[in-house]
């Protein structure tokens, strides 16, 4: 159970980036890692909260220990309890079996309480999980003996744990006995600068996988991927790449490829742009036309289809005069 050497911020488990947000959060779990003390992992969905608890528990003295998971999204207030804390046979209709909860399977090493702020308020109360972090001790259900676990607790939620408590969806003391060591993960509009890595590695794992010659993105497509705000974060990037990498077999990603939402993202502002007044007397008629659709593309930051849309022309006339320049 000796604690494994941490990596430079070159290599951080499963993150991918280099940029100040992450940088940050290395330099926390480098930390908080080596101790026991109880984590909560804030952030949006997609934003690795996962990784995160992973990370902390590779670079901990429990890293050769079980890494148990369980999400209290996916969980009834039926069997949240049986799930966390186990059971005994008949503590209830159909328990044919006894059966070991999260909190046994975790024994020695961590234990992820992911969602932790789906819990209903009533069933906060009835799981006696404030005894449980107070001193690690819990009853199996349908069981008066007392057990004493050896778990790293490690929690997260996509919602603001402050407001769930001020509006009276969590409980103070539960949220105090959990919030111990706080670590923030960035949404990836925060951190820009690791958006083109993560799509390219991405972007080669899927290529791989399909035995597809995928290289690289074009200079336009690299524009959009940076500009585009990415709600759903990093899980929304690694989806497109893998449908770009599905659909497409082309060695370069051109910006027309990807998904219409990317591209259409400024739509509107680029349909209101004005383009600037040109001194086209005396030019030849070719001139004129190039530079309208010169500018269309610079515009639609080289979508073709986008810009003969702008032009009120078919895709295929814009491709067929651009091969001939």
């Amino acid at each position: 159970m000796g604690k494994k050497q941490i990596p430079s911020h070159k290599e951080f488990g499963l993150f991918i980036g280099q940029s100040q947000a992450m940088i940050d959060v290395y330099d926390k779990i480098e930390r908080l890692a080596p101790s026991d003390t109880p984590i909560f992992i804030e952030g949006a969905s997609g934003t690795g909260k996962e990784i995160c608890a992973q990370a902390l528990h590779k670079y901990s003295k429990r890293s050769e220990q079980p890494f148990i998971v369980l999400n209290c999204a996916n969980l009834t207030p039926d069997f949240i309890e049986s799930a966390l804390f186990g059971h005994v046979k008949g503590a209830y209709t159909g328990a044919n079996h006894a059966r070991d909860g999260a909190i046994k399977k975790a024994e020695n090493g961590t234990l992820f309480l992911d969602e932790i702020a789906e819990l209903p308020l009533t069933t906060q109360a009835k799981l006696k999980l404030l005894r449980f972090c107070e001193d690690f001790s819990y009853q199996k259900l349908g069981s008066d003996t007392i057990l004493k676990a050896n778990i790293r607790l490690i929690c997260a939620t996509n919602k603001d744990m402050s407001d769930e408590t001020r509006q009276g969806r969590f409980r103070h003391d539960l949220y105090y006995r959990l919030y111990v060591a706080p670590i923030k993960m960035p949404q990836l509009k925060d951190r820009a600068t690791d958006v083109l890595n993560l799509a390219n590695y991405f972007l080669q794992n899927y290529a791989r996988g399909l035995e597809k010659n995928i290289l690289s993105f074009s200079k336009n497509a690299q524009e959009v991927l940076m500009h585009y705000e990415w709600p759903g974060n990093v899980r929304e990037l690694e989806n497109i790449m893998r449908q770009i990498v599905s659909l497409e077999n082309a060695p370069l990603i051109l910006a027309s490829m990807l998904p219409p939402k990317l591209t259409n993202q400024n739509t509107e502002n680029i349909q209101n742009i004005t383009p600037k007044t040109q001194p086209y007397i005396h030019l030849p008629l070719w001139k004129i036309e190039k530079q309208a659709i010169q500018h269309a593309l610079t515009l639609t930051q080289g979508n073709v289809p986008k810009a003969a849309a702008i032009l009120d022309v078919a895709p295929s006339t814009l491709y067929r005069k651009i091969k001939l320049w």
